[in-house]
């Protein structure tokens, strides 16, 4: 149970990460000169960042297995954001010819919980 509460803390952590970001980029998109079209490259990054974390924090609460659990949560976490995106702002599910991109940030979890594994046995 105790593993339960932490990783749902680690997901909530992630998600405020992820909002917080998500904010500053619109601010910087809506009051600086940087491009609209580079906002899917920035949301990119933002997931990244967001997954990695995520990642790391669930490794440090597994203890093994760090790129499964990273992964993993890297996956649950993009999933979690992507219906919630498409069931507000879209018709019909659908990812889109871009979808193989959604493995960046899956890798950086991996590598997150590879970190996270590490950091906690130390």
């Amino acid at each position: 149970m105790e593993k339960l509460r932490k990783s749902l803390k680690a997901y909530v952590m992630a998600l405020v990460l992820f909002v917080a970001l998500t904010f500053a980029l619109a601010a910087l998109v809506n009051f600086t000169g940087f491009r609209e079209s580079w906002t899917f490259g920035a949301l990119m990054v933002i997931l990244s960042v967001s997954t990695l974390v995520l990642g790391m924090l669930e490794g440090r609460i597994f203890l093994k297995r760090g790129l499964l659990a990273g992964g993993t949560a890297a996956i649950l976490f993009l999933a979690i954001i992507l219906v919630s995106v498409q069931g507000i702002f879209a018709e019909a599910f659908s990812l889109g010819k871009m979808m193989w991109l959604y493995l960046i940030p899956v890798a950086t979890g991996c590598f997150g919980g590879i970190c996270g594994v590490n950091w906690a046995s130390r």
